[in-house]
């Protein structure tokens, strides 16, 4: 079996998480203000759901290296 290859991303900003929501919720608002077609929402609401997966797997990512680090300072 292969060795496990190294982690690519080693810090990770939180802050640019915020930057695609602000579009994404602009979209579905357009989109049920009847400003835009209503096949977009459905984009909106893919959208949305993909960027809220990508949070939760990023912060699972973190919290789990964190604990893993704390588990191999201790003596």
């Amino acid at each position: 079996m292969n060795a496990p290859r190294p982690v690519l991303i080693r810090n990770v900003n939180f802050l640019w998480y915020l930057a695609p929501i602000v579009p994404i919720l602009a979209l579905g608002y357009a989109a049920l203000m009847s400003w835009l077609p209503s096949w977009s929402l459905l984009i909106a609401v893919f959208a949305f759901l993909m960027w809220l997966f990508s949070l939760g797997f990023t912060v699972f990512a973190v919290l789990k290296r964190k604990r893993q680090e704390r588990k191999e300072q201790r003596p």
